[in-house]
């Protein structure tokens, strides 16, 4: 069984910078915040939330649920220099499935920083029994789409005008899928 509260695993990059890969604790709130907050504009306006409002880091710290959202924090030093989630379902017709999110400071870009972590993201999903992994990817941000399809991930599909960015333009997704386990049971009998 995989026991996410003593998971720790040293890495070394690339370059040989010594990192420490571990879940987020709520006592990260602050060096998260920090991270986030050095993030420059033009790679801002690509993500998710918000990252620059210190309340969402602070709710993430407040509501850890490693059972519906998994964030891999890479520290040197004691300092975030990326940040990793596995989202997932327990339960329902997508319970199988993980969604991927990364993210990689800057001057830890092109060490193998972001491979390494997809790697151990897919690792730790296969750990937990999920079958697929799905990443989404705004169009414009080749490096990252590279970074999944070197760590096998295939482009299922390209949605135009899916997503805005923070100047509310419009931007183009690509869905990158990697399988993790065979979708069907062999041993199952399947009725249809």
């Amino acid at each position: 069984m995989f026991d996410l509260n003593t998971y720790k695993k040293e890495e070394k990059l690339k370059d040989g910078t010594k990192i420490l890969l571990r879940p987020m604790v709520a006592e990260d709130q602050d060096a998260l915040y920090t991270f986030f907050k050095a993030v420059p504009k033009e790679d801002a306006r690509y993500l998710r939330d918000d990252v620059a409002s210190r309340l969402i880091v602070e709710e993430w710290a407040k509501n850890i649920d490693y059972t519906r959202t998994l964030p891999i924090l890479a520290l040197k030093n004691g300092t975030v220099i990326a940040d990793a989630t596995l989202n997932r379902r327990r339960y329902g017709w997508k319970w199988h499935l993980g969604t991927v999110r990364l993210f990689v400071h800057r001057d830890y870009r092109k060490v193998g920083l972001g491979q390494l972590m997809i790697k151990e993201i897919a690792d730790i999903a296969f750990k937990l029994e999920l079958e697929k992994l799905i990443a989404e990817v705004p169009d414009v941000n080749i490096s990252a789409i590279n970074a999944f399809t070197k760590a096998g991930f295939y482009r299922a599909a390209t949605i135009p005008n899916l997503v805005k960015d923070r100047e509310n333009r419009p931007l183009d997704v690509v869905v990158m899928i990697k399988d993790i386990r065979p979708a069907r049971d062999e041993t199952y009998e399947y009725d249809f």
